[in-house]
């Protein structure tokens, strides 16, 4: 067994975590993202415009929050806004879709495919992966995500329109969503060609929450694997997934499709995703962004981080603590950092494949 120093940094630590090396405690994710920029004293309109200010958010999350990754965030509306939905940004809460591209299938011959060096806020993003890779990049891994296809149909079709398509317009949906997989491998390859970084993936369109498993079966599989099989063609690296609401019923297919790792929501037991497809992925999650993370006390996460790692922290393909989905705006400062402190407190000499506690 290989001891590791106790002042790892995260980028050391993740790597040698996933070489199979005893490291000094979990990994961890807070997925912060614009929750961030609050507390840095930045407006959530200029983190996503301000390359300069976002890199200072993120920086800031990193020293003061303890983040241990760095995000340029593209958003779930990125590639939909680059391909001509309206998106609402205000000053102090996240963005979101005005007017939808795609109201009418007759406009679908008409729609481009993107470039990411003009489109939308794709170029800053890009800038911002740049600044990131430079200033942070050899103390934290640096990212950025993408929409899934049927995710992000709903984002340039609209959502109601989107749960009709499934059942009345199924030819055409089937082009919109060959269309948007490509336009997200043109985003993927333009990071992998200047930065050497594998795109993650949020799909929360699929979750049982809003589809059924046919639906699922017809239209929502069939392009989430050919994103990730093309991250994995472009990059050589297998991409993290994580999928909000209920997916129970979706982790035998989950399993088997080449991710590097899942992250589940809060809604599901993390012990029978680790049971279920733990062999398999690494897992994520899945502490209560809401209830827990956002309104509870520093004993509430001290307990649920607990019994996360109780539950996963022997996975057979890892482990990586954090919540069940993005922090909630104005989760209390001393909330965010008591999750990173209960991890430290509670694995340490982590080990794939060993219970820490």
């Amino acid at each position: 067994m290989n001891n590791i120093s106790q002042n790892m940094t995260p980028k050391e630590r993740i790597s040698e975590y996933f070489k199979g090396n005893e490291v000094d405690r979990l990994p961890y994710v807070l997925m912060l993202g614009e929750t961030a920029a609050k507390y840095a004293g930045v407006k959530v309109k200029d983190y996503y415009f301000n390359v300069d200010l976002m890199v200072e958010v993120e920086k800031y999350a990193i020293r003061e929050l303890g983040a241990e990754s760095a995000i340029s965030k593209l958003t779930l509306r990125g590639i939909a806004e680059a391909i001509g939905s309206k998106i609402k940004y205000t000053e102090d809460s996240i963005s979101y879709v005005e007017e939808f591209i795609l109201d009418d299938y007759s406009k679908l011959g008409s729609l481009k495919l993107i470039d990411p060096y003009k489109d939308g806020r794709i170029p800053i993003v890009l800038e911002g992966l740049k600044r990131l890779q430079k200033e942070v990049g050899d103390f934290v891994p640096v990212g950025t995500d993408i929409a899934a296809p049927v995710s992000l149909a709903a984002l340039v079709r609209g959502a109601d329109k989107l749960l009709r398509d499934f059942r009345k317009n199924k030819e055409e949906l089937h082009t919109l969503l060959e269309y948007l997989t490509e336009c997200n491998l043109i985003f993927v390859k333009t990071v992998y060609d200047n930065f050497g970084i594998a795109c993650g993936i949020d799909d929360p369109f699929i979750s049982g929450n809003l589809i059924s498993y046919k639906v699922f079966e017809e239209f929502g599989k069939p392009y989430l694997e050919k994103t990730i099989d093309g991250i994995y063609k472009i990059t050589g690296q297998k991409p993290g997934l994580h999928i909000c609401g209920k997916t129970k019923h979706l982790w035998n297919d989950i399993g088997n499709m080449n991710i590097g790792n899942f992250s589940v929501d809060n809604c599901e037991d993390i012990g029978e995703l680790k049971q279920a497809i733990g062999n398999k992925v690494c897992i994520v999650g899945n502490v209560e962004p809401v209830d827990t993370l956002r309104y509870g006390s520093v004993d509430d996460i001290y307990r649920e981080v607990k019994t996360c790692i109780e539950k996963a922290s022997d996975s057979p393909k890892g482990y990586i603590a954090g919540p069940g989905c993005q922090m909630p705006i104005d989760t209390p400062i001393e909330n965010i950092r008591a999750f990173g402190d209960a991890v430290k407190k509670y694995s340490k000499g982590a080990k794939i494949g060993t219970k820490c506690i």
